[in-house]
């Protein structure tokens, strides 16, 4: 049996024609593949600044809690010897701190950076608190107020000492 072309039943071409007459066209495409990357990095950093204990200062991490953490067992509610931030070299009068407008490198009411020089500089300490995580914690002192403590370098002719900035933040 020999079928001839003329044979062949017609197909319907209503609907094939309806679909690619409204096919979006190649900009269409790019702009909504364009959109959807966008949406997707901004979900991305949403997921990066999302954290329980932790609080960020542009790329600094505060330890938030007073009651655990690298604050568990001397910290909560008193004093050690009438420092705000523990028993570590302090700035108790707030020259390591960086008390002005925050730029891309200092944040008010953390441990300043500054170039180094041969007279006296300060180098910001990063991830330097409780096993390389944190950036600073907190300390609540017996007058009632909480204290961030920032880690931080105090150098002076290429000698250096670490020292904390203690800054009031309630």
């Amino acid at each position: 049996m020999t079928v001839r072309f003329d044979d062949l039943p017609e197909a319907d071409d209503k609907h094939l024609r309806a679909r690619l007459q409204n096919s979006p066209s190649r900009r269409g495409l790019f702009r909504a593949a364009a959109l959807g990357g966008v949406g997707v990095a901004f979900g991305a950093f949403a997921l990066v600044n999302r954290s329980a204990d932790q609080a960020e200062a542009a790329y600094w991490q505060d330890y938030l809690s007073t009651s655990t953490g690298p604050c568990e067992t001397y910290a909560k509610d008193h004093t050690e010897q009438g420092l705000k931030c523990g028993p570590s070299a302090m700035c108790t009068d707030l020259s390591c701190c960086w008390r002005y407008k925050s730029t891309p490198s200092n944040v008010r009411g953390w441990h300043k950076q500054t170039p180094r020089s041969t007279g006296t500089y300060y180098l910001f300490r990063p991830d330097a608190c409780w096993g390389g995580t944190y950036d600073s914690w907190r300390w609540r002192f017996s007058d009632g107020k909480t204290y961030r403590c920032s880690d931080g370098w105090t150098c002076n002719n290429g000698s250096c000492v670490r020292t904390i900035c203690p800054w009031a933040v309630t």
